[in-house]
C-alpha cells in the first residue's frame, strides 16, 4: 500500500513551485517517476528493491510482470524496462532516461487496467494515423510513422533473415535538413507484447494534451511550446492524488476466505504458512 507519508512529501515538493503547462507531451522532459512508481504501488503493485538502492524493482500482485527503474548518468540508456514473466507469452518494452513518465505510463496504466478480453483494440498505425501522424512503407515492408511536427518517429523494421523487429520511437530535439536530429530519448516495444499495451504506449505518445512541468524542469526545444507560468504546485498535487484515487481502484480483489470446513475433510493441521 502507499504510504500516506509519501504523498505528504510529494505534496510538500510540489507546494510552492511555479511552472507552465507544455506541448507536444513527448518533448517535455521526463517529469517525476513516481507519476508511474507511485501509481503502481497504488494498484497493489510489491516492491522488490533494496531500499537504500537507487533503482526500483515492481512486480504486479500476479507476479506476471516487472518494472524496473535504474536511472543512470546517461539519459539516452534505458532508465525504464517493463516485461512479462518468462515464457511463451513474454514481452518487454524499454524507455530512456528523458522519456516523459506520461508517456511511459500509457503503458502501465494500461496494464493495471481489467483486460477487456476479446474486445477490439487499435493497433499502431491506427492510433497515429487517426491524430494526423504521417505514414510510409517501404520495399520489405518496413513502416515509418512520423509526427506532424517531424519530432517523433515510429518505426518498425524488417529484416529479410529476422523478419519483424521491434517498434522504435525517437524523440529528436530538432529536425535538420535531412530529418530529425539531436535525439532526446528512445523507446523499444516488443511485438509481442499485448495489443492494448502497444495501442496505450501510442495513445500516450499523440495525446495533444499540454502536461505540466515546474519552471526549472522545461528544456528549451525548438518545437516545445511553453505555456504562462502559473502556481503549477497546487494543480500537479491535486492530479496526482486523483491518479492515485484511480490506482486503487483498480486494485485486485482478495479472494474470499470460507471458514467452513468440507464434509469428511481431514481435520489435520496443515503446514504452517510463511509470513
Amino acid at each position: 500500500m502507499l504510504d500516506s507519508r509519501q504523498l505528504d512529501a510529494f505534496a510538500a515538493e510540489y507546494e510552492a513551485k511555479l511552472g507552465s503547462l507544455v506541448s507536444p507531451r513527448y518533448l517535455a522532459g521526463p517529469g517525476d517517476a513516481r507519476h508511474v512508481t507511485h501509481h503502481l504501488r497504488a494498484a497493489g503493485w510489491s516492491v522488490h528493491s533494496d531500499a537504500l538502492h537507487s533503482a526500483i524493482k515492481m512486480k504486479s500482485p500476479d507476479l506476471q510482470h516487472e518494472v524496473l527503474f535504474r536511472p543512470s548518468p546517461h539519459s539516452t540508456r534505458d532508465w525504464w524496462r517493463i516485461h512479462s514473466a518468462l515464457g511463451a507469452d513474454y514481452w518487454y518494452a524499454t524507455f530512456s532516461g528523458e522519456t516523459p513518465a506520461e508517456i511511459i505510463a500509457g503503458l502501465t496504466d494500461t496494464l493495471v487496467r481489467p483486460d477487456p478480453g476479446d474486445a477490439a483494440v487499435d493497433d499502431i498505425p491506427a492510433v497515429l494515423t487517426q491524430h494526423g501522424w504521417t505514414h510510409t512503407r517501404d520495399e520489405s515492408g518496413g513502416l515509418t510513422l512520423t509526427s506532424p511536427d517531424g519530432m517523433a518517429v515510429v518505426e518498425q523494421l524488417v529484416s529479410p533473415s529476422l523478419g519483424i523487429r521491434d517498434w522504435e520511437i525517437s524523440v529528436a530535439q530538432y529536425r535538420g535538413r535531412y530529418g530529425p536530429e539531436g535525439v532526446v530519448w528512445r523507446a523499444s516495444l516488443d511485438p509481442a507484447a499485448p495489443a492494448r499495451l502497444l495501442a496505450g504506449v501510442a495513445t500516450a505518445l499523440a495525446d495533444p494534451t499540454p502536461v505540466l512541468r515546474p519552471r526549472f524542469e522545461i528544456s528549451e526545444r525548438p518545437k516545445l511550446r511553453v505555456g504562462l507560468e502559473v502556481d503549477v504546485g497546487p494543480r500537479i498535487v491535486t492530479a496526482h492524488r486523483k491518479r492515485i484515487a484511480e490506482a486503487r481502484r483498480q486494485r485486485p480483489t482478495p479472494p474470499a476466505h470460507t471458514t467452513g470446513t468440507v464434509p469428511g475433510a481431514s481435520l489435520a493441521p496443515g503446514p504452517a504458512r510463511r509470513r
